[in-house]
Protein backbone atom coordinates (compact mmCIF):
# COMPACT_ATOMS: atom_id res chain seq x y z
CA UNK A 1 0.00 0.00 0.00
CA UNK A 2 2.77 2.49 1.07
CA UNK A 3 4.92 1.47 -1.82
CA UNK A 4 1.45 2.29 -4.12
CA UNK A 5 1.08 5.09 -2.55
CA UNK A 6 4.87 6.72 -3.30
CA UNK A 7 4.57 5.59 -6.83
CA UNK A 8 1.46 7.88 -7.24
CA UNK A 9 2.85 10.64 -4.96
CA UNK A 10 5.80 10.17 -7.59
CA UNK A 11 4.11 10.52 -10.99
CA UNK A 12 2.04 13.55 -8.86
CA UNK A 13 5.33 15.87 -9.22
CA UNK A 14 6.91 14.47 -12.15
CA UNK A 15 3.55 15.21 -13.70
CA UNK A 16 3.78 18.47 -12.33
CA UNK A 17 6.92 19.43 -13.13
CA UNK A 18 6.02 17.94 -16.45
CA UNK A 19 3.85 20.38 -17.24
CA UNK A 20 5.45 22.93 -15.31
CA UNK A 21 8.16 23.01 -17.51
CA UNK A 22 6.36 22.89 -21.12
CA UNK A 23 3.77 25.83 -19.69
CA UNK A 24 8.11 27.85 -19.49
CA UNK A 25 9.14 26.13 -22.44
CA UNK A 26 5.83 27.72 -24.33
CA UNK A 27 5.93 31.06 -22.97
CA UNK A 28 9.51 31.26 -23.98
CA UNK A 29 9.00 30.63 -27.51
CA UNK A 30 7.70 34.23 -28.83
CA UNK A 31 8.68 33.95 -32.61
CA UNK A 32 8.09 31.13 -34.88
CA UNK A 33 10.98 28.73 -35.61
CA UNK A 34 11.88 28.59 -38.80
CA UNK A 35 11.64 25.15 -41.10
CA UNK A 36 12.78 24.40 -44.95
CA UNK A 37 9.03 24.51 -46.14
CA UNK A 38 8.67 27.93 -43.74
CA UNK A 39 11.63 29.56 -45.39
CA UNK A 40 10.33 29.08 -49.00
CA UNK A 41 6.78 30.52 -47.90
CA UNK A 42 8.84 33.15 -46.44
CA UNK A 43 10.66 33.78 -49.78
CA UNK A 44 7.37 33.74 -51.24
CA UNK A 45 5.88 36.06 -49.71
CA UNK A 46 8.44 38.78 -48.96
CA UNK A 47 9.18 39.17 -52.60
CA UNK A 48 5.41 39.59 -53.07
CA UNK A 49 5.52 42.48 -49.98
CA UNK A 50 8.00 43.93 -51.82
CA UNK A 51 5.85 44.17 -55.42
CA UNK A 52 2.86 45.14 -53.13
CA UNK A 53 4.39 48.09 -51.37
CA UNK A 54 7.42 49.03 -54.15
CA UNK A 55 9.79 48.49 -51.65
CA UNK A 56 13.20 48.84 -53.32
CA UNK A 57 15.18 46.31 -51.43
CA UNK A 58 14.59 44.38 -47.76
CA UNK A 59 16.53 42.70 -45.08
CA UNK A 60 15.44 39.89 -42.91
CA UNK A 61 16.54 38.24 -40.20
CA UNK A 62 14.99 35.91 -37.79
CA UNK A 63 16.70 35.10 -34.19
CA UNK A 64 15.82 32.29 -32.30
CA UNK A 65 17.31 31.48 -28.75
CA UNK A 66 19.77 33.80 -29.77
CA UNK A 67 20.66 32.33 -32.69
CA UNK A 68 20.29 33.09 -36.54
CA UNK A 69 17.74 30.15 -37.84
CA UNK A 70 16.58 32.43 -41.33
CA UNK A 71 18.09 35.02 -43.11
CA UNK A 72 17.63 36.96 -47.06
CA UNK A 73 17.62 39.54 -48.47
CA UNK A 74 14.93 41.07 -50.97
CA UNK A 75 14.61 43.27 -54.19
CA UNK A 76 17.81 45.31 -55.82
CA UNK A 77 21.23 46.40 -54.05
CA UNK A 78 20.93 48.91 -57.16
CA UNK A 79 19.06 48.67 -60.48
CA UNK A 80 20.61 45.68 -62.10
CA UNK A 81 21.71 44.48 -58.97
CA UNK A 82 20.12 41.91 -56.65
CA UNK A 83 20.30 42.48 -52.84
CA UNK A 84 23.07 39.49 -51.22
CA UNK A 85 23.67 38.68 -47.79
CA UNK A 86 26.54 41.50 -48.12
CA UNK A 87 24.21 44.76 -49.02
CA UNK A 88 24.71 47.31 -46.59
CA UNK A 89 21.61 49.52 -45.51
CA UNK A 90 20.88 52.81 -43.84
CA UNK A 91 19.76 51.41 -40.66
CA UNK A 92 18.91 55.22 -39.60
CA UNK A 93 18.32 55.66 -35.82
CA UNK A 94 19.09 52.13 -35.11
CA UNK A 95 22.77 53.34 -35.28
CA UNK A 96 22.08 54.57 -31.77
CA UNK A 97 22.42 50.97 -30.00
CA UNK A 98 25.98 50.70 -31.58
CA UNK A 99 26.21 54.23 -30.03
CA UNK A 100 24.80 53.11 -26.91
CA UNK A 101 26.90 49.84 -26.96
CA UNK A 102 30.34 51.43 -26.81
CA UNK A 103 29.77 54.27 -24.54
CA UNK A 104 28.45 51.08 -22.19
CA UNK A 105 31.77 49.19 -22.71
CA UNK A 106 33.97 52.63 -22.26
CA UNK A 107 31.83 53.13 -18.62
CA UNK A 108 32.60 49.01 -18.17
CA UNK A 109 36.07 49.57 -19.03
CA UNK A 110 36.66 52.50 -16.34
CA UNK A 111 37.08 55.50 -19.15
CA UNK A 112 33.71 57.53 -18.65
CA UNK A 113 31.16 58.08 -16.24
CA UNK A 114 27.37 58.07 -16.90
CA UNK A 115 27.01 60.27 -13.94
CA UNK A 116 29.47 63.25 -14.38
CA UNK A 117 28.68 65.89 -16.05
CA UNK A 118 29.49 66.44 -19.24
CA UNK A 119 30.10 69.97 -19.59
CA UNK A 120 33.69 69.15 -18.22
CA UNK A 121 34.67 67.92 -21.38
CA UNK A 122 32.03 69.82 -24.23
CA UNK A 123 29.91 72.35 -24.17
CA UNK A 124 28.59 73.38 -27.36
CA UNK A 125 29.08 77.27 -27.95
CA UNK A 126 24.92 77.38 -28.14
CA UNK A 127 24.61 76.86 -24.70
CA UNK A 128 27.27 78.15 -22.49
CA UNK A 129 24.67 81.05 -21.13
CA UNK A 130 22.76 78.12 -19.79
CA UNK A 131 23.52 76.88 -16.69
CA UNK A 132 21.51 73.93 -17.13
CA UNK A 133 24.31 72.31 -19.30
CA UNK A 134 26.47 71.97 -16.01
CA UNK A 135 23.78 68.90 -14.91
CA UNK A 136 23.95 67.07 -18.23
CA UNK A 137 25.05 63.37 -18.28
CA UNK A 138 25.85 60.40 -20.96
CA UNK A 139 22.80 58.63 -18.56
CA UNK A 140 20.65 61.42 -19.15
CA UNK A 141 21.45 61.79 -23.06
CA UNK A 142 21.26 57.60 -23.40
CA UNK A 143 17.63 57.60 -21.43
CA UNK A 144 16.70 60.85 -23.51
CA UNK A 145 16.14 62.90 -20.98
CA UNK A 146 18.73 65.49 -22.15
CA UNK A 147 15.93 68.07 -22.22
CA UNK A 148 16.87 69.13 -25.92
CA UNK A 149 14.90 68.83 -28.81
CA UNK A 150 15.04 66.48 -31.51
CA UNK A 151 17.55 68.63 -33.28
CA UNK A 152 18.37 71.92 -33.19
CA UNK A 153 17.57 72.48 -37.14
CA UNK A 154 13.69 72.52 -36.00
CA UNK A 155 14.20 75.32 -33.89
CA UNK A 156 13.27 79.22 -35.32
CA UNK A 157 16.91 80.35 -34.88
CA UNK A 158 18.74 76.78 -35.21
CA UNK A 159 20.31 76.80 -32.32
CA UNK A 160 20.67 74.17 -29.55
CA UNK A 161 18.77 75.06 -26.35
CA UNK A 162 17.55 73.33 -23.58
CA UNK A 163 12.94 72.83 -23.70
CA UNK A 164 13.18 71.09 -20.58
CA UNK A 165 15.70 70.83 -17.96
CA UNK A 166 18.05 67.79 -18.21
CA UNK A 167 16.98 64.86 -16.03
CA UNK A 168 12.85 65.52 -15.74
CA UNK A 169 11.28 65.01 -19.40
CA UNK A 170 11.01 62.43 -21.94
CA UNK A 171 12.43 64.02 -25.23
CA UNK A 172 13.53 61.87 -28.01
CA UNK A 173 17.10 63.54 -29.48
CA UNK A 174 19.74 63.10 -31.41
CA UNK A 175 21.44 66.34 -30.03
CA UNK A 176 21.55 64.18 -27.05
CA UNK A 177 23.73 61.78 -28.96
CA UNK A 178 25.78 63.43 -30.55
CA UNK A 179 26.48 65.52 -27.29
CA UNK A 180 27.72 62.17 -25.77
CA UNK A 181 29.90 61.65 -29.03
CA UNK A 182 31.52 65.08 -28.09
CA UNK A 183 32.05 64.26 -24.89
CA UNK A 184 33.79 61.03 -25.36
CA UNK A 185 36.06 62.07 -27.81
CA UNK A 186 37.04 65.17 -25.43
CA UNK A 187 37.88 63.21 -22.90
CA UNK A 188 39.61 60.39 -24.55
CA UNK A 189 41.27 62.61 -27.46
CA UNK A 190 40.12 59.51 -29.87
CA UNK A 191 37.43 59.89 -32.69
CA UNK A 192 34.07 58.43 -32.02
CA UNK A 193 34.80 56.48 -35.35
CA UNK A 194 37.54 54.47 -34.11
CA UNK A 195 36.43 54.17 -30.10
CA UNK A 196 32.99 52.28 -31.97
CA UNK A 197 35.64 50.43 -34.15
CA UNK A 198 37.98 49.47 -30.97
CA UNK A 199 34.89 48.58 -28.68
CA UNK A 200 32.12 47.18 -30.88
CA UNK A 201 33.19 46.47 -34.49
CA UNK A 202 36.35 44.21 -33.63
CA UNK A 203 35.23 42.66 -30.86
CA UNK A 204 32.14 41.30 -32.32
CA UNK A 205 33.36 40.82 -35.35
CA UNK A 206 31.76 43.57 -37.72
CA UNK A 207 33.60 43.42 -41.35
CA UNK A 208 30.15 44.78 -42.89
CA UNK A 209 29.67 48.17 -41.20
CA UNK A 210 30.37 51.73 -41.38
CA UNK A 211 29.08 54.73 -38.96
CA UNK A 212 30.89 57.06 -41.21
CA UNK A 213 30.96 58.20 -45.22
CA UNK A 214 32.66 56.19 -47.07
CA UNK A 215 33.04 56.40 -51.05
CA UNK A 216 34.36 52.93 -51.00
CA UNK A 217 31.23 51.43 -49.96
CA UNK A 218 28.60 53.38 -52.24
CA UNK A 219 29.10 50.19 -54.48
CA UNK A 220 27.33 48.24 -51.53
CA UNK A 221 24.92 50.34 -50.11
CA UNK A 222 21.10 49.50 -51.02
CA UNK A 223 20.55 52.76 -53.36
CA UNK A 224 17.88 55.12 -51.75
CA UNK A 225 15.05 55.77 -54.40
CA UNK A 226 11.88 57.80 -53.82
CA UNK A 227 8.14 57.13 -54.94
CA UNK A 228 8.79 58.43 -58.21
CA UNK A 229 12.25 55.75 -58.63
CA UNK A 230 14.77 59.39 -58.03
CA UNK A 231 18.14 58.82 -56.79
CA UNK A 232 19.59 61.90 -55.01
CA UNK A 233 23.01 60.46 -54.26
CA UNK A 234 24.26 58.62 -50.96
CA UNK A 235 23.80 60.23 -47.73
CA UNK A 236 21.88 63.13 -49.94
CA UNK A 237 18.38 64.19 -48.78
CA UNK A 238 15.90 65.23 -51.22
CA UNK A 239 16.31 68.75 -50.26
CA UNK A 240 19.59 68.60 -51.11
CA UNK A 241 21.73 68.42 -48.73
CA UNK A 242 24.96 65.65 -48.80
CA UNK A 243 27.11 64.69 -46.31
CA UNK A 244 31.00 64.46 -47.29
CA UNK A 245 33.78 61.79 -47.13
CA UNK A 246 34.60 61.22 -43.42
CA UNK A 247 31.18 62.47 -41.81
CA UNK A 248 30.18 60.69 -39.32
CA UNK A 249 27.18 60.86 -36.15
CA UNK A 250 26.61 58.92 -33.22
CA UNK A 251 22.62 58.92 -33.72
CA UNK A 252 22.24 57.94 -37.30
CA UNK A 253 23.07 57.45 -40.92
CA UNK A 254 25.44 54.02 -40.01
CA UNK A 255 25.14 51.51 -42.67
CA UNK A 256 25.41 47.66 -41.90
CA UNK A 257 24.58 44.59 -43.82
CA UNK A 258 21.75 42.77 -41.91
CA UNK A 259 24.13 39.02 -41.11
CA UNK A 260 26.66 41.80 -39.13
CA UNK A 261 24.06 43.68 -37.02
CA UNK A 262 22.66 40.18 -36.48
CA UNK A 263 25.94 39.78 -34.69
CA UNK A 264 25.79 42.88 -32.68
CA UNK A 265 22.89 41.86 -31.59
CA UNK A 266 23.09 38.74 -30.20
CA UNK A 267 26.60 40.18 -28.30
CA UNK A 268 23.84 42.90 -26.40
CA UNK A 269 21.66 39.96 -25.68
CA UNK A 270 24.40 38.48 -23.39
CA UNK A 271 26.16 41.64 -22.41
CA UNK A 272 29.52 39.67 -21.11
CA UNK A 273 31.41 42.55 -20.74
CA UNK A 274 28.91 44.61 -19.00
CA UNK A 275 28.57 44.59 -14.78
CA UNK A 276 25.26 43.59 -13.58
CA UNK A 277 25.01 47.18 -12.50
CA UNK A 278 25.16 48.04 -16.03
CA UNK A 279 23.17 45.37 -17.55
CA UNK A 280 20.00 46.65 -15.16
CA UNK A 281 20.25 49.79 -15.75
CA UNK A 282 20.12 49.38 -19.95
CA UNK A 283 17.43 47.10 -19.87
CA UNK A 284 14.86 49.74 -17.12
CA UNK A 285 12.88 52.46 -18.26
CA UNK A 286 14.57 55.26 -17.39
CA UNK A 287 12.39 57.80 -19.90
CA UNK A 288 9.00 57.54 -20.41
CA UNK A 289 7.95 57.37 -23.70
CA UNK A 290 4.42 56.77 -23.38
CA UNK A 291 2.67 55.91 -20.12
CA UNK A 292 -0.06 52.61 -20.08
CA UNK A 293 -3.10 54.86 -19.80
CA UNK A 294 -2.11 57.03 -23.31
CA UNK A 295 -1.11 53.36 -25.16
CA UNK A 296 -3.04 52.74 -27.82
CA UNK A 297 -3.52 48.96 -28.82
CA UNK A 298 -7.11 49.55 -30.85
CA UNK A 299 -5.45 49.45 -34.50
CA UNK A 300 -4.13 45.08 -33.88
CA UNK A 301 -5.87 43.98 -30.89
CA UNK A 302 -4.52 40.45 -31.26
CA UNK A 303 -1.70 41.45 -30.78
CA UNK A 304 0.50 41.79 -27.33
CA UNK A 305 -0.01 45.13 -25.17
CA UNK A 306 2.43 46.77 -23.82
CA UNK A 307 2.11 48.30 -20.18
CA UNK A 308 4.55 51.13 -20.59
CA UNK A 309 6.52 52.60 -24.03
CA UNK A 310 10.53 54.28 -23.23
CA UNK A 311 14.06 53.87 -23.02
CA UNK A 312 16.37 52.27 -20.87
CA UNK A 313 20.26 52.95 -21.47
CA UNK A 314 19.84 53.93 -25.58
CA UNK A 315 17.56 50.54 -26.14
CA UNK A 316 13.58 51.41 -26.62
CA UNK A 317 11.75 49.19 -23.95
CA UNK A 318 8.14 47.68 -24.59
CA UNK A 319 7.38 46.70 -21.17
CA UNK A 320 5.20 43.72 -21.15
CA UNK A 321 3.20 42.12 -18.51
CA UNK A 322 5.74 39.34 -17.67
CA UNK A 323 8.66 39.95 -20.22
CA UNK A 324 10.36 42.90 -22.02
CA UNK A 325 10.88 44.05 -25.70
CA UNK A 326 14.33 45.49 -26.22
CA UNK A 327 15.04 47.06 -29.46
CA UNK A 328 15.29 50.01 -31.59
CA UNK A 329 13.13 51.27 -34.72
CA UNK A 330 14.74 53.58 -37.75
CA UNK A 331 12.73 55.75 -40.10
CA UNK A 332 13.89 58.29 -42.73
CA UNK A 333 12.45 59.86 -46.22
CA UNK A 334 14.27 56.36 -47.37
CA UNK A 335 14.67 54.25 -44.71
CA UNK A 336 11.86 52.17 -42.20
CA UNK A 337 14.15 49.52 -40.03
CA UNK A 338 13.56 47.48 -37.11
CA UNK A 339 15.02 45.43 -34.59
CA UNK A 340 14.44 43.69 -31.38
CA UNK A 341 14.19 40.68 -29.14
CA UNK A 342 12.16 39.50 -26.38
CA UNK A 343 14.35 39.49 -22.86
CA UNK A 344 12.99 35.78 -21.58
CA UNK A 345 13.69 34.01 -25.03
CA UNK A 346 15.84 35.62 -26.78
CA UNK A 347 14.01 35.60 -29.85
CA UNK A 348 14.08 38.29 -31.82
CA UNK A 349 13.27 39.92 -35.53
CA UNK A 350 15.55 42.41 -38.20
CA UNK A 351 13.84 43.98 -40.88
CA UNK A 352 15.63 46.31 -43.04
CA UNK A 353 13.43 48.32 -45.80
CA UNK A 354 15.32 50.75 -48.18
CA UNK A 355 11.99 52.42 -49.32
CA UNK A 356 10.16 55.28 -49.45
CA UNK A 357 9.26 56.06 -45.69
CA UNK A 358 4.97 55.55 -46.68
CA UNK A 359 5.86 51.67 -48.17
CA UNK A 360 7.84 50.97 -45.85
CA UNK A 361 5.84 51.60 -43.17
CA UNK A 362 3.16 49.86 -44.46
CA UNK A 363 5.72 46.87 -45.55
CA UNK A 364 6.55 46.76 -41.73
CA UNK A 365 3.32 46.11 -40.89
CA UNK A 366 2.93 42.83 -43.64
CA UNK A 367 6.23 41.83 -42.15
CA UNK A 368 5.32 41.48 -38.62
CA UNK A 369 2.38 39.93 -39.20
CA UNK A 370 4.54 37.60 -40.94
CA UNK A 371 7.19 36.86 -38.57
CA UNK A 372 5.47 37.69 -35.09
CA UNK A 373 2.24 37.88 -35.37
CA UNK A 374 1.09 39.43 -32.26
CA UNK A 375 4.69 41.21 -31.56
CA UNK A 376 4.00 44.88 -29.39
CA UNK A 377 5.64 46.92 -32.94
CA UNK A 378 2.98 46.50 -34.97
CA UNK A 379 0.79 48.80 -32.87
CA UNK A 380 2.71 51.53 -33.65
CA UNK A 381 3.22 50.77 -36.87
CA UNK A 382 -0.40 50.36 -38.00
CA UNK A 383 -1.01 53.87 -36.35
CA UNK A 384 1.54 55.43 -38.42
CA UNK A 385 0.23 54.02 -41.70
CA UNK A 386 -3.47 54.99 -40.47
CA UNK A 387 -2.14 58.46 -40.03
CA UNK A 388 -1.21 58.10 -43.81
Amino acid sequence: MLNSFLSTFVIIIYLTISTSCAQDVVSNIDIESISNSRALELDKAFSALLNKHKINTAGVAVIKNGRVVWQNQFGQQSPGVPASAHTLFNVGSITKTVTTETILKLVADGKLSLDEPMSSFWLDPDLKDDPNHQKLTARMALSHTSGFMNWRFYAEDYKLKFINEPGTTFGYSGEGFQYLMKYAENKLGLSFEELVKTYVFQPVGMNEVSISVRNKNFNNIAKPLDSDGKFYGYYCRPEGYCKKEGDYSAAGDMVVSVQDYAKFMISSMHSDTLNAQLIKDKNIIHGIEVKHEDIDCSEAPEAQCPTQLGYGLGWNIAQLKQDKVIGHRGSDWSVVSLAYYYQRSRDGLIIFFNAPNKAGIAGMVDALELLDPDSPEIHGYKLRRARG
